[in-house]
């Protein structure tokens, strides 16, 4: 059984406040339950300012491909 067999939907939290955003965070929400865990964890690279780190979690897309493992 697959990951993606597990879960019903993706949510994204971008960790943000009134002064900057230090995180972006993508749940994974789980079909059989009402729980959610973390799938993929996003920090600002210190070498960008936040201006541009917020133009990068703004235009984010992310695709998740099943792929077929049995080969």
């Amino acid at each position: 059984m697959s990951i993606f067999d597990k879960l019903k939907s993706f949510s994204l939290c971008r960790n943000e406040n009134k002064e900057y955003r230090k995180s972006a965070i993508v749940y994974g929400n789980l079909k059989n339950t009402n729980s959610s865990y973390a799938i993929l964890y996003i920090t600002k690279p210190k070498n960008i300012s936040e201006e541009e780190y917020r133009e990068l979690i703004d235009a984010l897309e992310i695709n998740f491909v099943k792929r077929d493992t049995q080969e």
